[in-house]
């Protein structure tokens, strides 16, 4: 039985989650990030990049001689990390590596990112209490948030913290209330 193709996702997890392991046995969560950060960001200024040094399109040599300026500055482990990911032709992953270990790294933290949606443009006295008070609910350290306006909610918030949504906009319980009334 052929073994199963996996997703560029699950690659991501699996790689992202032992890498994050390693770094922590290391102390070097913080470092590794930052490398891996920036290393994602090389990728989004050359979408092409993790296509070319895992398909067929050049040698071997030639890949290894990309891989080894990609790496001449990065530090012992990210090196390692990257020669595995190439021998293993996972270099195409290298955003869902990071996104994975971003999320471990923040679990670790206790960093969160939350998007609050409200209708109107919220004064910074309101984002702080609202801050305070998320940070308070889900036990974190850190939230870094992100605002959105949307006046079709009518009034209000609705906040979301990973797949997790709080949603506290009138135009919600006005929908609630026509189901009550139009179902009795």
């Amino acid at each position: 039985m052929p073994a199963m193709k996996l997703s560029s996702d699950e690659i991501g997890r699996r790689y992202g989650k032992a890498l994050f392991e390693f770094a922590q046995e290391q102390n070097q969560e913080q470092a590794i990030l930052e490398e891996l950060q920036a290393l994602t960001e090389i990728y989004r200024q050359v979408p092409d990049l993790g296509a070319v040094l895992t398909d067929a399109r050049l040698s071997t040599i030639e890949k290894q001689k990309i891989l080894t300026t990609l790496t001449n500055s990065a530090s012992k482990i990210m090196q390692n990390f990257l020669k595995l990911a190439f021998e293993y032709r996972r270099l195409n992953a290298i955003p869902e590596i990071t996104a994975a270990y971003e999320k471990l790294y923040d679990e670790s933290t206790g960093t969160y990112d939350a998007t609050i949606t409200s209708a109107v443009k919220l004064n910074s006295q309101q984002v702080e209490n609202l801050k305070k008070a998320l940070t308070k609910r889900i036990s974190a350290k850190t939230i870094n948030i992100t605002m959105k306006i949307d006046p079709s909610i009518i009034g209000g918030v609705i906040v979301q913290v990973g797949s997790q949504i709080i949603d506290g906009s009138i135009a919600t319980r006005i929908r609630g209330i026509n189901r009550v009334l139009l179902n009795d």
